[in-house]
């Protein structure tokens, strides 16, 4: 199956429980999707403000600018993000997949889905 996008669902948990894991979670994500590799210091300053985020409670911005990949958490009353890619690629699948150890790894409930983020739906009626 092609993925598009990779969706978690964090059960039983609120965003500042993550504090100490999102940090982690989002430089595994920079360090696998090989994006700003020539400029650490944005790697820095992007899980900076999600670390304020979440040491407040707050829903955090994860990655959704210009990129190979992002993580999108979606204005909802969940906990949750995806991982997305505008095509279809294997990448997808091998990141969350590696996100989803890290966060059982953790000990944070959750579920993965696939290719259900409404972007993607609209997307595929288009077509």
């Amino acid at each position: 199956m092609k993925y598009w996008n990779g969706h978690i669902v964090m059960e039983d948990v609120e965003w500042k429980d993550l504090d100490g894991i999102w940090d982690k979670m989002l430089e595994m994500f920079f360090q696998d999707s090989k994006q700003f590799r020539d400029n650490p210091d944005m790697i820095k300053v992007i899980i900076k403000e999600n670390m304020i985020d979440i040491s407040h409670n707050r829903k955090p911005e994860g990655y959704n600018r210009e990129g190979k990949m992002r993580i999108v958490v979606p204005i909802s009353d969940k906990h949750e993000f995806y991982v997305y890619r505008g095509v279809y690629s294997d990448d997808v699948r091998v990141l969350t997949e590696k996100i989803s150890k890290f966060l059982t790894k953790n000990k944070i409930k959750h579920t993965v889905e696939w290719n259900d983020m409404m972007l993607f739906k609209i997307k595929k009626r288009r077509r």
